[in-house]
């Protein structure tokens, strides 16, 4: 039995859009690659930018950035909770769990649009930091609601990662187990120098897989990353491995590393608030776009996300590149199927909850059609 990752979505070439374009244009172009992870691409990119022109977000900048990127995270590990929970959980607990979760990510919303300026696609985010800090009581009340928000998700967790609740699916589950290298470079934030990206390479889905595949293989218009030349899995559970030792292979060990990655966000999160100054700078002054290159690098809510810049003699965009979490994931989730029973097919993709759109690159046009 084989097993592929096969994805339609049509190409809509950000790579492509944002040549010659300002910097500032791209770092809010980046954010609308995705509709789940913005906030991680417009980091990533901000962080690329910033690179490649020679400058750093000021202290409180960092520290309000990681807040957005963290409330982005949380956001998503919700939202993916909401789709999953009717097969994870027994019928008579998740009708009820699924609207406590909805509540929790409504207010989660109303955070990072005090944070954020928006609930989605961010627009504080920029280059240099962030464009404006809360003021003393919006910050306190953000701390309070985030406390709420914790308090609230204490008990979500605990019948989520409850066995006794758990349905056939989630035991299924329990038995599939994939064991390959794992990549992180931060919990919280993004490290670039935690990883060489030159050693990160992207390949068209055919060329991964090679032999004689399927037509409607071939036409996938996902790329593929490898790590050195490995496949490796990237997102909650390789952060919560190398970073908090986490111990697990199997699909729901997956699953609950995503749902402790919440825990440990909501309560970094608040740590941050408490060293924010309302009366510093968030974002750096008197920028000067000249001609660089530079690498943004942050942990998104499905792992590994990575932003390549060039920047010409006139301060524009000359060329740009993202790989993005899921290209790492697709060989993992391939593996991870192979050894599933056919009656959760469907759900071991759901559980490694990856980003079609992102993933998609590109259509090389040749005698046998897309591909």
């Amino acid at each position: 039995m084989d097993s592929y990752f096969i994805t339609r979505a049509p190409v809509r070439g950000f790579e492509t859009l944002v040549r010659g374009k300002s910097p500032v244009f791209v770092t809010e172009a980046a954010m609308r690659i995705c509709g789940i992870c913005h906030a991680a691409h417009g980091i990533a990119s901000a962080e690329a930018i910033e690179d490649a022109i020679g400058v750093a977000p000021p202290a409180n900048g960092r520290l309000l950035r990681e807040v957005i990127g963290l409330l982005n995270r949380v956001q998503s590990h919700l939202l993916h909770l909401v789709l999953v929970v009717p097969d994870i959980v027994r019928e008579q607990f998740a009708s009820s769990l699924v609207l406590d979760v909805i509540k929790l990510l409504n207010m989660v919303n109303d955070v990072m649009a005090r944070i954020g300026g928006a609930p989605t696609h961010p627009p504080n985010i920029v280059v240099g930091g962030i464009s404006r800090a809360p003021s003393e009581a919006g910050l306190k009340e953000v701390v309070r609601k985030v406390k709420e928000i914790l308090k609230g998700y204490s008990r979500i967790k605990d019948v989520v990662l409850d066995e006794d609740r758990w349905s056939g699916k989630a035991f299924a589950l329990s038995k599939v187990s994939v064991n390959v290298e794992r990549l992180a470079t931060h919990p919280f934030y993004g490290d670039r120098f935690n990883i060489d990206v030159n050693d990160v390479v992207t390949l068209r889905y055919p060329k991964f897989r090679e032999g004689g595949l399927p037509e409607v293989v071939r036409a996938t218009t996902s790329l593929v990353a490898l790590y050195r030349g490995r496949a490796v899995e990237v997102g909650p559970r390789a952060r919560l491995d190398i970073y908090r030792g986490l111990v697990g292979s199997t699909l729901m060990d997956l699953q609950r590393a995503r749902v402790e990655e919440v825990s440990l966000a909501l309560t970094r999160i608040t740590e941050l608030l408490g060293r924010v100054s309302t009366s510093s700078s968030t974002r750096t002054s008197g920028l000067f776009f000249r001609r660089g290159a530079g690498v943004g690098v942050f942990e998104a809510p499905r792992g590994v996300l990575i932003h390549r810049v060039e920047v010409g003699d006139e301060g524009r965009v000359k060329g740009y590149k993202v790989v993005v979490p899921t290209m790492f994931n697709i060989p993992v989730v391939e593996a991870a199927a192979k050894g599933a029973p056919v009656s959760i097919a469907d759900l071991v993709p759901r559980v490694f909850d990856p980003c079609v759109p992102c993933s998609t690159h590109l259509i090389e046009v040749g005698e046998w059609g897309p591909r």
